[in-house]
């Protein structure tokens, strides 16, 4: 080796020797910077919508604000207002028989429904398929074929049978139920005739001791 490589190799070692130590340092020192951590946590529960719950409101008494309601508030009036509660029992026996009627349409719509569905699996015909060694194996497999064929008509029919018969059960109870002008038809008709009306509350809810914004709407 020569006297320049001997040189330049101690000037290397020289140069290395603070640059090691210096990161020698700079790993065994704490790291000094403020670290953020980001905790990710359950997603936001998903948002529940409410219904503004609506009551009947006579005097300090609440009651839903249905046509049971209506009926179990007039109840509470046979004997201290046998007038009123014959003036609307009519009008209420009216509703709650187109109630009662709409609830049989919705469940004859259900029980044709179930029974096409079932129908539809269980009355399928048994289809044999002929073996390769059937002398009429032909014939048996233009047979087989139709069965099949019968098979997959009758379970389409008795399917769509039984999706219409549910949808028609459905249409039937939302015509024939009592609506809501139903209901305040009957507040009204009470309050034409009673000194003390019947309040519409919008916002509380009984049950849970809830208050979401009370209004009270007389009729």
């Amino acid at each position: 080796m020569g006297a320049s490589s001997f040189f330049a190799l101690c000037s290397g070692l020289v140069v290395l020797a603070p640059s090691s130590g210096a990161f020698a340092q700079l790993m065994a020192e704490p790291v000094s910077r403020p670290v953020t951590l980001a905790f990710i946590g359950p997603p936001p529960a998903s948002r529940t919508t409410y219904q503004v719950p609506d009551h009947l409101e006579v005097g300090n008494q609440m009651f839903d604000g249905s046509l049971s309601g209506f009926r179990t508030y007039l109840d509470t009036t046979r004997a201290t207002n046998p007038q009123l509660f014959s003036q609307l029992d009519p009008q209420v026996r009216e509703l709650e028989s187109k109630a009662t009627a709409a609830r049989g349409v919705a469940v004859a719509g259900m029980a044709v429904g179930l029974f096409s569905g079932v129908y539809a699996v269980a009355g399928r015909k048994t289809c044999n398929e002929p073996p390769i060694t059937d002398p009429n194996f032909a014939a048996d497999t233009q047979a087989w074929g139709a069965c099949n064929s019968d098979n997959g008509t009758h379970i389409a029919t008795f399917m769509l049978l039984g999706v219409g018969s549910f949808v028609l059960g459905w249409i039937g109870w939302y015509a024939l139920s009592p609506s809501r002008s139903d209901v305040l038809n009957l507040v009204n008709a009470h309050n034409r005739i009673s000194p003390e009306p019947i309040r519409l509350q919008l916002g509380y809810d009984p049950t849970n001791r809830l208050a979401l914004g009370g209004v009270s709407t007389a009729f």
